[in-house]
């Protein structure tokens, strides 16, 4: 018989999940709520300003590329090229309407369920 890890826990199995969320969460809600207080001490024009930015922008930079060339799940199901073409176009209206985002985002999305009812 295999022995279940939480056989010997004085936590109710059924409420671990809701444990390891919240465990999870305040992980996350400390580090934004040190960005808010410390935000303010640092000058927005400084070498440590301009590197978190930089920072930021790499890894959400790698992040969609990695979800458009290496995609999981419903999207692996999908052709290079459906999401090539749709994340292209987004960047296109994003960079004619740099002030409203969802601009971009939402062509994009209307692209690729067009591209992928078509196909």
């Amino acid at each position: 018989r295999i022995k279940l890890m939480y056989e010997n826990s004085i936590i109710i199995p059924e409420i671990m999940p809701w444990i390891m969320l919240l465990v999870a969460s305040s992980g996350i809600f400390v580090w934004r709520f040190l960005g808010v207080v410390l935000s303010s001490k640092i000058q927005k024009d400084s070498f440590f300003a301009k590197w978190i930015n930089a920072i930021a922008f790499a890894m959400t930079t790698a992040l969609m590329t990695r979800i458009i060339i290496f995609p999981t799940g419903a999207l692996a199901e999908t052709e290079l090229i459906e999401r090539i073409v749709p994340f292209l176009i987004g960047i296109i209206i994003f960079l004619f309407f740099p002030k409203k985002p969802i601009f971009g985002l939402a062509i994009g999305v209307l692209f690729f369920s067009v591209g992928i009812f078509l196909s």
